[in-house]
């Protein structure tokens, strides 16, 4: 029997075919018809009796080229279940008239048929299945359009309905809010904390600071997120026994989808308080928290203003924060630029807006050990005694790497000897690079790409710089001032909150490369004034950015009172609680 076995896909699944072809016709004679990059693998497999090499103009006309057209039976492999996209290789068989044929299909099965059959069922197959299958795919295109529009429609009809359900608990009505308040645990006050995900970022390492350091006698913890592929804090928040509920994110209409999840979850467990984190989760858990009747919902804004992130944020993102404004108990923010253009962006009133500065945890600063320091130098060839200049954060536009680059080129000019480190990761890599050699910076900069031992290459530099022109409240300054590195930061959203210009750093325009090389240099040339800088940052630090104080005084607004149940039971603690509030 000779039988002609045609490659219409990829060779691995070509093989497995012949391979079962082999086992139904051992003694038969195999004649491959095959692509030209495989041609040396079907070789080495020695299946075959011929090989033949498919042309350009087609396995068809490869063969009456050739004039080889006489076989007793066709294998047809398809890569679908049906064989609906292979009319060419279908159509072999038939025109050379072979009347026996094998398929084999991408659930590996082996299908035989007279000549009769594969007619129909081709014609079938290529007319009124791939008719069928075409209609199908157009339908989930439409539908992949429409179902972004459609969840985000049916998020404002919830949006609405809980602004109505809002008004009746305001009357006592609300339908659901007494069946919740009866099943609430009494003694420890249930917290739900809801954040889009546990990866790596400033918010997420503010949740872990505030967990470790919450009143566990007082309130009962859980967290509610994301099940995204980034999970790195989720064992630090494991090693607190504190329970984590995962959102499955694969929903046909995501942002309904997440908040009946929420609205369930929520039903389940009801708690006294919902605390979300970052825009997103915020507008989604009033939606959730007031359709549920939770009684006090907090949102924690952690940036400036949506509209200065347009890569990022959706273009109805206001809208959704304008009509949850509403249902939101309390808003956190964490630097009073974010509260200032937040309340501006989503009309939010005063009364419902409080600062609250992020913590640093000083006992988690280890030092950086001399042998630790060698290896690091070694690793990114930072020569001993040369001035390091670095900067951290993700390579994303807000940063604004472009600026820190230009000021290097200044430094450079005037004192060769400095060594610039960009410390991060992100999309805008491939740029920062090229700008790199457009400056002529290729030996005087190093990129580390992402880093888990960010703390111990901030220690490494002399000076850091943060240029960045939107920022809520950077984490990295706090780090700075209590690894004991200077800095030199642009005047954006709350950094000038963290750096008093003169006595803790240098506070510099935004988009000004000129001004932050000056300072740079003038730190670099002043080891007095570094050190100056150095002991300020830290002993502000200590005073405004302890973790003991962002922890008791986010605590104060879980009560309902605005802290003062909770203040009464920390003055018996000696704990100072520290809120900024614009009527206080």
């Amino acid at each position: 029997m000779n039988i002609l076995a045609l490659q219409t896909g990829q060779y691995e699944h070509f093989s497995s075919a012949v391979e079962q072809a082999v086992v139904r016709y051992p003694d038969a004679r195999l004649t491959g018809l095959i692509k030209a990059d495989d041609l040396e693998r079907a070789r080495i497999s020695k299946l075959f009796k011929e090989i033949i090499q498919i042309q350009d103009d087609g396995p068809l006309r490869t063969l009456y080229k050739l004039g080889v057209t006489s076989f007793d039976y066709c294998l047809v492999p398809f890569e679908d279940r049906f064989g609906i996209q292979y009319w060419t290789f279908r159509s072999i068989p038939i025109r050379l008239g072979i009347h026996h044929i094998g398929s084999y299909n991408r659930l590996h099965r082996f299908k035989e048929a007279p000549l009769a059959i594969w007619i129909l069922e081709s014609l079938f197959v290529n007319t009124v299945a791939r008719a069928i299958v075409l209609v199908m795919c157009f339908g989930k295109r439409v539908w992949w359009r429409l179902r972004r529009n459609l969840s985000i429609a049916v998020l404002f009809v919830l949006a609405g309905l809980a602004l109505l359900l809002r008004g009746l608990a305001s009357l006592g009505l609300h339908p659901v809010k007494w069946v919740i308040e009866k099943r609430l645990p009494t003694g420890r006050r249930r917290v739900v904390l809801h954040i889009p995900s546990l990866g790596l970022g400033g918010a997420q390492r503010q949740l872990a600071i505030f967990l470790e350091r919450i009143d566990r006698s007082l309130w009962d913890v859980e967290v509610v997120t994301v099940d995204a592929l980034d999970k790195f804090f989720e064992p630090t928040i494991r090693e607190q026994n504190i329970t984590i509920h995962y959102l499955n994110p694969h929903c046909q209409l995501y942002e309904v989808g997440l908040v009946w999840q929420l609205v369930r979850y929520l039903y389940r467990r009801p708690c006294h308080v919902l605390h979300s984190w970052l825009h997103f989760s915020v507008a989604i858990g009033a939606v959730a928290g007031t359709l549920v009747g939770i009684a006090r919902i907090i949102g924690s804004i952690r940036s400036e203003q949506p509209a200065r992130f347009p890569w990022f944020f959706p273009p109805w993102q206001r809208a959704i924060d304008i009509v949850t404004a509403p249902l939101q108990t309390v808003i956190i923010a964490n630097s009073n630029a974010v509260r200032h253009e937040n309340q501006q962006w989503a009309f939010l009133p005063e009364r419902k807006m409080v600062t609250i500065y992020n913590g640093i945890n000083v006992q988690d600063i280890r030092p950086l050990l001399p042998e630790q320091e060698r290896q690091l130098r070694e690793e990114l060839h930072l020569p001993q005694g040369t001035p390091v200049v670095g900067i951290v954060g993700r390579l994303s536009p807000e940063k604004d790497h472009i600026t820190f680059l230009r000021a290097a080129r200044f430094v450079i000019d005037v004192m060769p000897t400095a060594v610039f480190v960009v410390v991060g990761g992100g999309p805008l890599h491939d740029a920062i690079r090229a700008e790199i050699a457009a400056l002529g910076l290729e030996g005087c900069v190093v990129m580390t790409g992402e880093r888990r031992d960010v703390l111990y290459l901030i220690q490494l530099m002399d000076i850091l710089v943060l240029t960045s022109t939107s920022e809520g409240l950077p984490n990295v300054l706090l780090e700075a001032a209590v690894c004991g590195v200077p800095t030199v930061t642009c005047a954006a959203g709350g950094a000038s909150e963290v750096v008093v210009h003169g006595e803790t750093g240098f506070v510099v325009p935004c988009k000004d490369p000129r001004s932050v090389a000056d300072r740079v240099l003038d730190l670099i040339r002043d080891r007095a004034l570094r050190q100056k800088f150095i002991d300020a940052a830290k002993a502000r630090t200590r005073i405004l950015f302890s973790a003991e104080r962002f922890a008791a005084s986010v605590e104060g607004c879980y009560c309902e009172q605005y802290g003062r149940t909770y203040q009464q039971d920390n003055k018996r603690k000696n704990t100072h609680v520290a809120v900024e509030h614009p009527h206080d």
